[in-house]
């Protein structure tokens, strides 16, 4: 079993290193970048601090290891977060998860230093409960979003990525704590081993799609005569059928009343539009039928929120986010400065 570590530890750590290098020396400057990089100084911590008494590190480094390393999960949760969402930026209960379970596995690393004398019977509970929740957001975050997903690698991807978080929190659970807990820090290092080796497949082999998904508006490619034929029919169901405004309208409807393939419809938006989901894609339209209407001062008595939902929207809130981040102001400060401009 020790050679099996052995192997497994190093084995990971050499990827991690390799995996950072070309990582900061060909893929463009991003958040996502950096955080991934970061996840692989947090995933070599758990991989050195954790390492079986036979070839452990020196105490003086085996702590700073052992508390970065409770950065893992949360700094892990942010990166996946960030992955498939273009413009994620963390807010306040974003913060306060990422704080409570870092705090959490800190105390456990205070009674293993002696800052500590012990902790409550169900702190491990806590600390199970927490981290299962971030991983099964994860989960959460990375499914809801494949049917809005307009870019057909990141589809893929986020399959990819169910099934290895779902695989290395099944070796760790039931196989480190019930079936093997006397290898529990060899399996739990294998659990960490599975993500790694398969993010340095997608990045050895020059795959680097999985962190830049995100193509410029210049890169568009030279189009077919189907293609645009697709482009003007699909234009005519938005700005004069006005489609948009149907509720619950998804990707499939539409490519089903223009009688093309899903993912052939998907690649057209994303790479002759620039957007990258389905929703902010259709939400650009119904915005524009809200601040056409903002225009008229026929509708100067008429409610936001029924211009909102005249307009496609289901409900205030989803508006409001939409309607701000499109303007940078909020529908009645938009609506307030227009009416004093016209005046």
């Amino acid at each position: 079993m020790l050679l099996i570590d052995a192997f497994i530890r190093f084995s990971a750590l050499g990827l991690l290193l390799l995996m950072t290098v070309l990582v900061i020396k060909d893929l463009p400057r991003s958040r996502r970048c950096t955080l991934m990089v970061a996840t692989n100084l947090c995933l070599a911590s758990f991989l050195l601090g954790s390492m079986p008494a036979e070839f452990a590190l020196p105490m003086v480094w085996q702590v700073p290891f052992r508390l970065l390393d409770t950065l893992l999960l949360p700094v892990t949760w942010v990166f996946v977060l960030t992955l498939f969402h273009r413009d994620f930026r963390p807010g306040k209960l974003h913060w306060l998860a990422l704080i409570a379970v870092s705090a959490s596995m800190l105390a456990e690393r205070a009674v293993w230093l002696g800052w500590l004398n012990e902790l409550p019977a169900w702190w491990p509970i806590v600390v199970i409960t927490l981290s299962l929740f971030l991983v099964a957001h994860m989960v959460f975050v990375t499914l809801i979003g494949r049917n809005d997903d307009l870019i057909e690698a990141r589809r893929t991807y986020r399959l990819y990525f169910l099934f290895i978080i779902s695989a290395s929190v099944l070796v760790a659970v039931l196989v480190g704590s019930v079936w093997l807990q006397s290898a529990q820090s060899t399996i739990n290092a294998l659990s960490v081993w599975l993500p790694i080796f398969s993010m340095s497949l997608w990045v050895l082999k020059g795959d680097t799609s999985a962190l830049t998904f995100y193509r410029n508006a210049s890169q568009k490619k030279q189009l077919s005569a189907v293609d645009k034929r697709i482009l003007a029919e699909l234009d005519k169901l938005m700005t004069q059928d006005k489609m948009y405004l149907e509720e619950a309208l998804t990707i499939a409807d539409l490519a089903k009343k223009l009688g093309v393939a899903e993912h052939k419809l998907r690649t057209l938006i994303n790479t002759q539009t620039g957007f990258t989901n389905f929703s902010h894609y259709i939400n650009s339209f119904r915005l524009k039928g809200v601040m056409d209407c903002f225009s008229e001062r026929e509708n100067d008595h008429l409610p936001i929120l029924t211009i909102a939902l005249n307009n496609g929207f289901n409900s205030l809130p989803p508006f409001n986010r939409a309607f701000k981040k499109e303007t940078g102001m909020t529908p009645s400060q938009f609506r307030k400065n227009l009416q004093n401009f016209q005046n």
